[in-house]
Parts: structure tokens; sequence; C-alpha cells
């Protein structure tokens, strides 16, 4: 069965992937960003007030 391939970037890396292994780290990263929420429910990131309005937040990875 051929397998179809996709690239993941972490940072500047490329890492390839299996398309359903990347649709699913990505479906992941949705569910556990909470700013769409926050936004619709007009809601506040709980961090003390640090971040200035529009600034998003930043996805780091360990490689």
């Amino acid at each position: 069965m051929a397998e179809s391939y996709g690239w993941l970037f972490v940072d500047f890396i490329p890492l390839l992937y299996e398309k359903r292994r990347i649709a699913r780290q990505l479906q992941v990263e949705t569910w556990l960003d909470l700013t769409q929420l926050l936004n619709e429910l007009k809601l506040e990131l709980g961090d003390g007030g640090t971040k200035e309005k529009g600034e998003e937040a930043k996805v780091d990875y360990v490689v």
C-alpha cells in the first residue's frame, strides 16, 4: 500500500511524516489551543496580563 508523506516543520526543522500523522498532529494542536475559544467567549488569557493584545502564543517543540 502506497503511503503519502508530507513535511511538518518544527521551528525551521523539516520532518517527513505520513500525511495522516500530520493531520492528527494538527488536530491535537487545535484541540490544545484555547485561544479561539477564549476569543469567542470574550475572555482574556490568565497569565497575569503579560501578553499584549494581538500577540500570539508561541509554540515550542523539543527536538
